[in-house]
């Protein structure tokens, strides 16, 4: 049997646990503290990635070049206004289809099965919006940042999937 370290996350930083690395393939029960190691360590990466996206954010005037379409201190080079609200537009479907997924169908109807048994066509949709939305923030983004835009977005993007971390439900 494989000897574990403290240093070792018992959870990775996309919250997703590792697989079984015994020969059996069965998963051992998680003790209590184990459980709530793993809670922990989930909640600490998803305030690291708010975090990181909530500097980067102020860092690079995020709220001035959507409020004004240009950075504070280069007014010539200007944000995609078009690229912008269709990224908004799929961002927004995108968080739609979350809510009615994880709010609609399992909190209030109850429902017991998988999300793509009762709703098949949800996940792909959500897909492409989110793919649709990204490659729009990328494009409306790169007259003022270039190839930083890769990453800013990106850092961006991780930030509000780990917010979700926080919203009671």
């Amino acid at each position: 049997e494989r000897r574990t370290y403290w240093w070792e996350p018992a959870i990775s930083m996309t919250g997703y646990e590792p697989v079984a690395q015994d020969n059996t393939g069965a998963a051992r029960a998680k003790s209590k503290f184990e459980q709530r190691k793993a809670y922990i360590l989930r909640k600490f990466w998803a305030t690291v990635w708010v975090g990181f996206a909530l500097f980067v954010a102020k860092a690079i005037h995020l709220w001035d070049v959507v409020t004004e379409g240009h950075l504070p201190k280069a007014p010539h080079l200007h944000l995609h206004r078009g690229y912008f609200k269709l990224g908004l537009i799929c961002f927004g479907l995108w968080v739609v289809v979350a809510a009615y997924l994880v709010v609609w169908v399992k909190y209030i109807l109850k429902v017991q099965e998988e999300w793509e048994e009762y709703s098949p066509r949800a996940i792909p949709f959500a897909t492409c919006c989110g793919l649709v939305g990204i490659i729009s923030f990328i494009v409306s983004f790169w007259p003022i940042w270039g190839f930083l835009t890769f990453p800013i977005v990106f850092v961006l993007f991780m930030g509000m999937l780990h917010f979700a971390h926080f919203v009671p439900l």
